[in-house]
């Protein structure tokens, strides 16, 4: 390897540690909405110049991990309701895709593994198990992401989903009790009725089309019905304090 590559690939190396470092920091709440990210600072923590701080930083931001304010510098993004609904939108788009353009190439194990993971969640919603039921969650999709032809359209799904997570962190309420009282133990209900549509869409040979539509549809009104959830529990809260 000559000199010019070998600084080239330690420079890709060092940009990866700090986006890794920053974008754990962020997924695990280390680093709050709107908390300022000084450049200077994580360089020292990870012992690395600014520079590829400062590219992994960029690449947060095109992510929308991270965003720049004029007066402050780079800061985390905020935990805005509105980027949720507006990113679940998105999702809604490219997931109803995958899932109908999954369509021809699911085969009878995949039915199996389909039905199987949903039994789980069923179990996991019942004994409320939010681990479980998340990982669930992505473990049904999983199965159908890797039948579509378009991998680069997978790809963006997960890094979506990604987004999505870290703004549910600071939107969505995180305990059993709180969870219950917004949303309902109902509302998991919603999905798994969901999963068993497509499930029983591939056994029946929908089309890819209408499978695409039902799926899209289906995703904008569980985004609605939890905005709609949300913003009635904020209001109460907020109701509960003026009293």
């Amino acid at each position: 390897m000559t000199r010019g590559v070998a600084s080239a690939a330690e420079a890709t190396s060092k940009q990866q540690l700090a986006y890794d470092y920053i974008k754990e920091g962020i997924d695990r709440g280390l680093y709050a909405p709107k908390q300022r990210l000084v450049i200077d600072t994580l360089a020292k923590e990870l012992s690395i110049s600014p520079v590829p701080v400062r590219e992994a930083i960029r690449r947060l931001e095109a992510e929308s991990l991270v965003i720049f304010s004029k007066n402050s510098g780079a800061i985390v993004a905020g935990a805005d309701p509105d980027l949720w609904a507006e990113q679940m939108e998105l999702l809604a788009v490219l997931e109803g895709y995958v899932t109908g353009a999954a369509a021809p190439r699911i085969t009878g194990a995949d039915i199996k593994q389909l039905k199987a993971v949903n039994g789980e969640m069923a179990k996991a919603l019942a004994s409320f198990d939010l681990v479980g039921w998340t990982q669930g969650n992505l473990d049904f999709h999983a199965v159908i992401n890797r039948r579509c032809p378009n991998a680069s359209i997978v790809d963006q799904i997960g890094q979506l989903r990604s987004r999505i997570a870290m703004i549910n962190r600071f939107i969505q309420p995180r305990t059993e009790a709180t969870i219950l009282h917004t949303l309902g133990r109902d509302s998991g209900k919603s999905t798994l009725a969901g999963h068993g549509w497509i499930i029983e869409a591939y056994v029946s040979g929908k089309s890819s089309s209408e499978i695409e539509a039902h799926v899209r549809t289906n995703i904008l009104m569980l985004t609605e019905e939890t905005r709609r959830n949300l913003s009635n529990s904020h209001d109460r809260r907020v109701s509960r304090s003026l009293e």
